[in-house]
């Protein structure tokens, strides 16, 4: 059920990219980026409240695999990690690489 949540907040956090991208401006980056920051921590929460199997059967010479469904939580933190960091630096103007050219 949890690597669901993440797909659907996946969804969310690409639906709020795109009201920003349409409907620019402070106000507006303020909300995406308090918007993207909750989402985040509730990506965080799910990642280490996740009770299933973290890691695959198959497990090579000094490193594992994780399985399917953490993964897809696991990627889906450090992306939307990623994309917090970029609307905190278009917000403070410091480099506007999300929303350039709209």
């Amino acid at each position: 059920m949890m690597p669901l949540i993440a797909i659907l907040i996946d969804v969310l956090t690409l639906g709020g990219y795109f009201f920003q991208l349409n409907n620019g401006g402070p106000g507006v980056y303020l909300l995406g980026l308090i918007f993207q920051l909750i989402m985040t921590i509730v990506l965080l929460v799910i990642l280490v409240g996740y009770h299933g199997k973290k890691y695959s059967g198959f497990r090579p010479e000094g490193y594992s695999y994780l399985t399917i469904r953490y993964g897809i939580i696991v990627i889906s933190f450090i992306i939307n990690g990623i994309v917090l960091f970029l609307y905190g630096l278009n917000y403070f103007r410091i480099n506007d690489v999300v929303f350039s050219n709209f």
